[in-house]
């Protein structure tokens, strides 16, 4: 099977599609990604082919000046929702799809797979007739019955109430992404393509959507559409050799890892608050900056490491408790290790996911604002109260009952071995694959958005 990727640096996103790339490349398949450069490495030692965007814009999310989001700058949630929808989902979503078109017509694939951040370049795999699948990184993200709209960080709604202040939400949320639906409708328009009416037509043209979570972790996961997958968190963090393991001494305080965004998220005050908190503590504290912050900013106690990275699989089975700004990879490997977490969500998915921490009652959210009193108080309650890792191991044990690190790939095989369920108007012919393949226009106007 030949599968091209449209990816893009998500930040810790990246880790679940490079996952993804290497568990097909294992299974014998011949990968290729398209993305931005500084991607290259990272699916290349994942085994895969790598193709720099010739037209999609360029973006390196680790530093201020070449974020091309620089979600910091919005006053507001809408506008952050703005950023995203007009300078990646929608914005450019004609040069995405002039990328996977031109890629498709030089070496011909069975099935594209999209990052779920440029759901765009679906309509390039739709117009030559290849069946496509989108891929997103952590809970399913669109409306459904019995999960809060995306962003708000709400737990599932109770009574009348609560349904209409989802529906309320829903359609705010909603309503800023179909403003941004002229810019796809046009660049569909050159793919011969029918236009859509929202972000839920476009989704639904993909002939499957593989979220890399769990759905005894997400909210309403039975009654997601009908061509929604889970297939597990998607995660390739494995422990090093034995010198690589520092925290396994024989220090008996409990061990409390500090992991925030891999991006510019302007984190540096919440770090520094949080090694201030854990300085009074009668712990032992890891704090890991990544790539965005200089570990040399952050003043800790004798009783604090600072540095920039970890192996989260070398560290974990030694924590009592995780802070976190509430990203899913990370979030998962510690529900994964039964370490309940204190979240501190910072933007994008991370309240979400709080809620979904909080409501396994595997930890505690508390404000991105909290003072080091706040924070030392959150982290104490996790240490001390044998509830909240009980709750986590609990998730533990049903995140290893449902791990099948095949089946991702065996859902790919599936979407390849069969023609795809979404719209063709011309353009390039599948031609990878011995399969046939059906090619049919969508009415104009099939599916209003809700």
């Amino acid at each position: 099977m030949k599968i091209l990727v449209a990816g893009w640096d998500s930040g810790g996103g990246v880790e679940a599609v490079q996952t993804v790339v290497r568990r097909a490349v294992q299974r014998g398949h011949q990968v290729r990604v398209l993305g931005t450069e500084g991607l290259r490495d990272r699916f290349e030692s994942a085994g895969a082919g790598f193709r720099v965007y010739r037209y999609a814009p360029d973006s390196d999310c680790r530093r201020p000046e070449t974020d091309l989001l620089k979600e910091w700058e919005a006053r507001t949630p809408l506008g952050v929702f703005a950023r995203v929808r007009d300078r990646l989902m929608f914005g450019p979503a004609r040069a995405f799809c002039r990328d996977v078109a031109e890629e498709l017509r030089r070496d011909p694939a069975d099935v594209v797979v999209v990052d779920t951040l440029i759901p765009s370049a679906l309509s390039a795999a739709e117009a030559a007739g290849v069946p496509s699948v989108l891929l997103m990184h952590g809970p399913y993200m669109l409306p459904h019955d019995g999960a809060p709209p995306f962003g708000t960080g709400w737990p599932p709604a109770r009574g009348a109430l609560g349904r209409l202040r989802d529906r309320a939400a829903e359609s705010v949320v909603m309503g800023a992404f179909r403003t941004g639906m002229p810019a796809l409708n046009q660049a569909r328009a050159e793919l011969g393509l029918a236009p859509l009416h929202g972000l839920l037509d476009l989704a639904a043209a993909a002939d499957r959507i593989l979220v890399c979570s769990s759905p005894n972790y997400d909210f309403g996961a039975g009654a997601v559409p009908a061509n929604v997958r889970y297939v597990g968190p998607q995660l390739d963090d494995t422990a090093g050799g034995p010198g690589d393991d520092p925290w396994a001494g024989p220090d008996d305080r409990p061990l409390v890892l500090v992991s925030l965004s891999s991006t510019v998220m302007r984190q540096e005050d919440l770090l520094q608050r949080t090694a201030g908190a854990l300085g009074r503590l009668p712990v032992r504290a890891l704090v890991t900056t990544g790539p965005a912050v200089d570990p040399a900013v952050i003043r800790a106690a004798p009783n604090v490491t600072v540095q920039r990275w970890a192996r989260h699989a070398d560290v974990l089975p030694h924590c009592s408790a995780v802070v976190t700004h509430g990203g899913h990879g990370t979030v998962m490997k510690a529900l994964g290790a039964g370490v309940p977490l204190v979240v501190v969500p910072l933007g994008r998915d991370q309240p979400d996911n709080a809620a979904r921490v909080v409501q396994a009652g595997a930890g505690l959210r508390v404000r991105k604002n909290a003072s080091a009193g706040t924070l030392r108080e959150a982290i104490g309650r996790v240490l001390d109260d044998g509830r909240y890792r009980a709750a986590a191991g609990r998730m533990a044990a049903q995140l290893a009952r449902e791990r099948d690190e095949g089946l991702v790939v065996d859902e790919l095989e599936r979407v390849a071995a069969r023609p795809p369920a979404g719209v063709s108007g011309g353009g390039v012919a599948h031609s990878a694959s011995t399969q046939p393949v059906t090619r049919r226009r969508a009415p104009t106007g099939a599916g209003p958005a809700r």
